[in-house]
């Protein structure tokens, strides 16, 4: 009662985004809380959802926004969908097949920054110190996403089946334990930011080894995996080139010749034809998404070779760049990157514009469909922050969770939905080692680059001394339960994913959710060395 009185008198003395459970149908009341407590807007990233529902429409009822909240998730992930298959794969499988490597080493080396490219490069603070104190909560949404995606993506592979090489598979594991082992260590140390000497020259230092040890490793895959392309690369003879049958007029831009079968009208809408392009999925889905397939296919390549002239559109892929620097917009970059970012994209549009053809295929295709990935990466990006956002508000203020725990469970959701519809995808058109490359890729790149996102992002600062809570060691210490046992489980089948795994991964999730929410509640201790976290501002976790 006495908490309740306290908040009519002053809102702002809440720092968590909750209100007691009688004040749960007070629209006012959630209206002032969305205003005054800036933790409920830590997480906004386009649209304040609870401004928008209690202060503008005035909604009655925390149950009518929860029903929204369900609409609009369906909504996004429905997006998610259409953007993760029928853009950013095709994209992506054109890649692998180009690339001069093998399909497991260029899928580790570009899934994982395709996937985290806008968010981790992003100028947008995500520990911004006006928006609360989030470094705590980064770090467990870091922690939570290499739990969700080690599982889910194996969890994929083992539904299919999938045969891995062994020196392979224990080599990954092996860099995925050292990672985390080290990520540890020095994530669960008190930084006094206030010295500003030995302890930011120690964070430095820790920043460097990860990327340097990550760049070593990244340069020893690339080396290995084109030799062994190299290798079993078939030499075939090259068969001379015929202008014959090519028209006096036609210029030689390339080695591929004009196409005449259709016109430029034709191919346009053959690219923006969402209910043909998305023939394999449902016929409602299709119904309701062929609007905004229209739209986003117009500024989106798809470069494919399921597609005539293997998806290439001169005039989708130049417009493609002229709002590539809008797009980006919402990730905050400064006036001056801005405009560089603009210039650049500007100027390689006019040049695509001037040194292609609109009814012949580019010699260098694998150039339009990397653009293609970078632009629907970011649009990707931009609706997984909204998915956490909508998770983050609703969750806050309905069930009252504390913030490091919300993280940790239910964040990360668009990453993870759209890793399971990748590797179901590259499952489909057989391409094993790539489905294991994408799984191992997502999981290495969250772990070696947490500690220097989180350095970089300005998460260690005067006012979080120590980002481990006891929820998120907790979370730590299960990683390296579900990867080691994994591996063992794997080694024990002769290095096959086989459906045991799958149920075995299910058993860990649900004992590892349960384990939280009992900790959640008091109803056990943590497994960590510490119980609660010790950070200044301690009303917020």
């Amino acid at each position: 009662m006495f908490k309740i009185l306290d908040f009519f008198r002053n809102p702002q003395i809440s720092t968590r985004c909750s209100l007691p459970q009688k004040l749960f149908r007070n629209a006012n009341q959630t209206c002032a809380l969305a205003r005054s407590t800036r933790s409920c807007g830590s997480f906004v990233f386009l649209i304040n959802y609870l401004d928008v529902f209690f202060c503008q429409f005035k909604l009655p009822t925390i149950s009518i926004y929860g029903l929204i909240s369900a609409c609009l998730l369906m909504v996004q992930f429905s997006m998610l969908f259409m953007l993760t298959k029928y853009f950013f794969v095709p994209n992506l499988v054109t890649l692998i097949e180009f690339a001069p490597m093998t399909m497991f080493g260029i899928t580790f080396l570009i899934f994982g920054p395709s996937i985290f490219v806008s968010y981790y490069n992003s100028a947008w603070m995500i520990c911004d110190p006006q928006r609360g104190s989030l470094s705590p909560l980064q770090f467990a949404k870091m922690v939570g996403d290499i739990i969700r995606y080690f599982v889910i993506g194996l969890m994929v592979l083992s539904m299919q089946g999938y045969r891995a090489e062994g020196v392979t598979l224990w080599s990954c594991m092996t860099f995925i334990l050292t990672g985390m082992g080290y990520l540890y260590i020095v994530t669960k140390k008190s930084y006094q930011m206030k010295l500003m000497d030995a302890d930011l020259n120690l964070i430095k230092f820790r920043v460097t080894v990860f990327l340097y040890t990550f760049s070593l490793v990244l340069l020893v895959i690339v080396v290995v995996s084109h030799a062994t392309f190299q290798r079993s690369l078939l030499k075939g003879t090259a068969k001379p080139e015929n202008y014959l049958d090519m028209d006096s007029g036609d210029e030689i831009l390339g080695k591929y010749q004009k196409q005449k079968v259709f016109t430029r009208r034709q191919l346009w809408l053959k690219t923006v034809n969402g209910y043909e392009n998305m023939k394999d999925s449902h016929v409602v889905y299709r119904v309701l998404m062929v609007p905004i397939f229209f739209v986003v296919s117009n500024f989106s390549p798809v470069i494919s070779k399921d597609r005539f002239l293997i998806g290439w559109n001169k005039y989708i892929n130049c417009l493609c760049l002229v709002v590539l620097p809008f797009i980006c917009l919402p990730h905050g970059f400064k006036a001056v990157s801005w405009l560089i970012m603009l210039l650049v994209c500007w100027a390689l549009s006019i040049l695509a514009f001037i040194s292609t053809h609109s009814l012949r295929r580019p010699d260098n295709v694998w150039i339009f469909a990397l653009l293609g990935l970078i632009i629907s990466s970011v649009a990707m990006n931009l609706l997984s922050r909204e998915i956490e956002n909508v998770t983050w508000q609703y969750i806050s203020i309905q069930f009252d969770v504390k913030p490091d725990v919300t993280a940790l469970m239910y964040f990360g959701l668009g990453e993870m939905f759209s890793e399971a519809i990748v590797v179901r995808c590259l499952q489909q058109r057989k391409m094993w080692d790539a489905t294991f490359g994408v799984v191992m890729s997502i999981v290495t790149y969250a772990i070696f680059l947490a500690f220097p996102l989180l350095f970089y992002q300005g998460c260690f600062n005067s006012s979080s001394s120590i980002i481990t809570t006891a929820s998120t060691e907790t979370g730590i210490h299960f990683i390296f339960l579900i990867v080691s046992t994994s591996l063992l489980h794997i080694s024990m089948s002769g290095y096959e994913f086989r459906i045991s795994l799958f149920f075995y991964l299910l058993v860990l999730t649900v004992i590892y959710v349960t384990l939280q929410w009992m900790i959640h509640y008091d109803w056990m201790l943590s497994l960590a060395t510490l119980h609660k976290a010790t950070l200044i501002n301690k009303g917020f976790i």
